[in-house]
């Protein structure tokens, strides 16, 4: 082989290895690569909300709901909290709490859109993926939100 075509073939599969990558189908976003929470370069997630500070007020009532740091946390009827995150896996729209049956839904209610998720953020209806589910543990007045 010689030289120039050696080169070429390297410089083909350099490019292949860098922009591989980029390559990929831009509508997938359906496989929940953009969940979003928790952000990239910080695996994990723990955070501690006091109860008792007016931010979080919302949480002191059954069905209540807020955003903190991605993760859509919930007080539900039975009084007990849920954390999953707080944008759709499907085109990135912020999710909302249904209080009436303890589940969540996106947002995007446009055509072709409109997921809901069960509790544990399992998809009851798509086109969505699962959303990531966060421990809760409440001691006092501090909800602690944890998980990877």
């Amino acid at each position: 082989m010689k030289r120039h075509e050696f080169l070429s073939t390297i410089g083909i599969s350099a490019t292949t290895v860098i922009f591989s990558p980029f390559l990929t189908r831009c509508g997938s976003i359906d496989t929940g690569v953009f969940p979003s929470v928790p952000p990239i370069g910080n695996p994990s997630v723990d955070f501690t909300l006091n109860l008792s500070e007016p931010a979080n007020v919302a949480l002191t009532t059954s069905g209540g709901s807020l955003i903190k740091n991605g993760i859509i946390v919930a007080k539900t009827s039975t009084g007990s909290f849920i954390a999953v995150a707080s944008v759709c896996t499907h085109q990135s729209a912020v999710i909302q709490y249904n209080n009436t049956d303890m589940s969540f839904f996106c947002s995007n209610q446009g055509s072709g859109h409109g997921s809901k998720f069960t509790w544990t953020g399992a998809v009851s209806a798509g086109p969505a993926g699962k959303l990531k589910m966060y421990r809760t543990e409440l001691s006092g007045t501090s909800l602690r939100i944890s998980g990877y």
